[in-house]
């Protein structure tokens, strides 16, 4: 025992100077380049993707999102074993890094003058860049992860490092927003792909994290991370593996493309604003989840990870903001227990010949099959939950709700407003036609209902003087439209008729184009809880390698 303490205590005295704060930069890069496109994306090809058929798939935008964890799966058969038996975790992922800079740069040049030619955005260019991303980002994770787990003094402190990369998302959104033109153009990709080269070669400093070497004669290549196979034999290792991999596909790919919608068909106030709980949920989590691990170790905290996805669904199931609040806040709990807990668990099983191979291999399933099956799954569960559709009518317009303090926790908004631009939470929707009793009519869709909204908002003055005859002003500052009252009056007409009701009410409005969430996620919250159930059965409190070895 005082061997092995004088050992760690020498290995200890071996680590480079200042290690964790660089590693936390490394950390807070690691994210900031998949939070710059990752919430932008979806808003900026609204309308703008050129959509194709593929062997008989429909592909859209979707598919685009898809290419990251597609690109993990490719990136598995030629990145993992060179990293792994050739070449040094911190240099392959400065490689990586700069490569994936580029392909975003590509990403933003396509978009960028497809748009000003005023063409739709090939698909097929942008799906092949997005996978050349794809394939050199999600790979540098565990490649990060073991340049981590490999120089930190204490490894039950390695949430200290990750939580940097929550604090980068959150950063790299702000500055999205704010000075990059958020998701109106695509400078989103430049800011990343900058990010990414900077990364790169600041990834090149870290400390050295040597590879295996070559293999062995006789021994066969490990592509894909097959040399963690071997750790099959444990069962605290199996069956760790099977339930986290079971439980991802439930998890952040699935979970995040749902919630906008969910908020939204609520009609609940702010939505963006209440999406980035789930990022001040993840900070506390993160922090706590050293302190978790000391005191009632990994297996528990993992088996709270996978219930906080089924406990969060079932909530959803539930209507009432309350709810709602709720499962979103459990958010940090679902990811720092489940996909970072993962990352430490597999680093303490395996011996550290396979480290490098299970942490691909945890990035493979959970971040590349995991994701791609989401998101297969998602659209499934979206296609069986829709709303009944609404005779004459496609879309409705946004009734909106009304002004609400939750609308200042939209970090983007609130830091223009505190910079001097007044008019940041300036929005015009229907809510600002109701009637006294909430009601809305044709009669209420008149320009002098909203004429003194905004005394000192020219952008909406000149708005309004300019609205046509027959037309009503929706939109949020600095862009407010002109739309037709018939257009509005039609709307109004179908949904009273769909709802049965003489009058129409925000609720009747919201109801009517409402998908069955309760349908949408029942079985995924009783998948998880299955899961959940058997990993608190069977599963073991791992067993660092080393000790293991010892004993043997």
């Amino acid at each position: 025992m005082s061997n092995d303490n004088a050992g760690a205590a020498a290995a200890e005295v071996k680590k480079p100077g200042c290690i964790y704060p660089r590693l936390q930069l490394a950390y807070l890069f690691q994210f900031a380049i998949w939070g710059s496109w990752n919430i932008a994306l979806g808003a900026y090809l609204a309308g703008k993707l050129q959509e194709v058929d593929f062997c008989g798939i429909h592909m859209g935008t979707g598919w685009i999102y898809n290419a990251y964890p597609i690109g993990v799966i490719l990136a598995a058969l030629f990145i993992g074993p060179l990293a792994d038996r050739y070449f040094s975790a911190q240099k392959v992922l400065g490689f990586l890094q700069i490569i994936n800079g580029l392909a975003l740069g590509a990403c933003g040049c396509i978009c960028q003058k497809a748009v000003e030619a005023g063409n739709s955005i090939p698909f097929w260019p942008l799906m092949g860049l997005m996978l050349v991303s794809g394939m050199c980002y999600l790979p540098s994770i565990p490649m990060i992860n073991a340049v981590v787990f490999k120089n930190i003094p204490n490894k039950d402190k390695a949430p200290n490092v990750f939580i940097f990369g929550t604090i980068g998302w959150i950063l790299v959104n702000l500055v999205i927003e704010c000075f990059c033109g958020g998701a109106a153009t695509p400078n989103f990709f430049y800011l990343g792909g900058a990010i990414a080269l900077v990364y790169g070669l600041y990834a090149f400093t870290l400390p050295n994290t040597p590879p295996k070497g070559k293999p062995a004669e006789g021994e066969k290549s490990d592509a894909l991370g097959l040399g963690a196979f071997a750790m099959f034999k444990d069962w605290k290792f199996t069956c760790f593996l099977l339930c986290a991999f079971l439980v991802s596909i439930f998890g952040s790919n699935f979970y995040f493309p749902a919630l906008g919608p969910y908020l939204v068909d609520h009609g609940y106030p702010a939505p963006v604003a209440l999406g980035t709980f789930n990022q001040f949920s993840e900070l506390i989590f993160m922090a706590l989840l050293a302190v978790a691990v000391a005191r009632i170790g990994l297996k528990w905290v993992l088996a709270l990870g996978m219930a906080a996805w089924a406990v969060r669904y079932l909530l959803f199931t539930q209507n009432g903001f309350g709810f709602a609040m709720a499962a979103i806040l459990l958010h940090g709990m679902a990811y720092a227990f489940l996909y970072t807990a993962s990352y430490m668990f597999g680093d303490k099983v395996a011996p550290d010949s396979l480290k490098a191979s299970v942490q691909a291999l945890l990035a493979f399933l959970l971040l590349g099959v995991g994701q791609l099956l989401s998101g297969v799954i998602y659209d499934v569960q979206m296609g069986k939950s829709l709303p009944k559709p609404i005779e004459g009518v496609t879309q409705l317009a946004d009734w909106g709700a009304k002004d609400s303090s939750l609308k200042y926790l939209e970090l983007a908004k609130s830091l223009k407003y505190a910079m001097g631009e007044k008019n940041a939470f300036d929005t015009v929707s229907l809510a600002n036609y109701e009637d006294e009793n909430g009601n809305l009519t044709a009669a209420d869709l008149n320009k002098e209902k909203i004429a003194g909204l905004y005394e000192n908002d020219e952008k909406f003055k000149e708005a309004l003087e300019a609205l046509p005859e027959g037309n009503i002003l929706l939109g949020s500052y600095p862009e407010f439209k002109a739309v037709p009252v018939a257009d509005i009056e039609k709307q109004i007409d179908a949904v009273k008729a769909a709802s049965g009701s003489d009058t129409l009410t925000r609720d009747n409005w919201l109801s009517a184009q409402r998908h069955d969430w309760k349908k949408f996620f029942t079985f995924p919250a009783c998948f998880v809880i299955f899961w959940t159930v058997f990993f608190v059965i069977f599963g073991r409190e791992p067993k660092a390698a080393e000790a293991e070895a010892a004993k043997a």
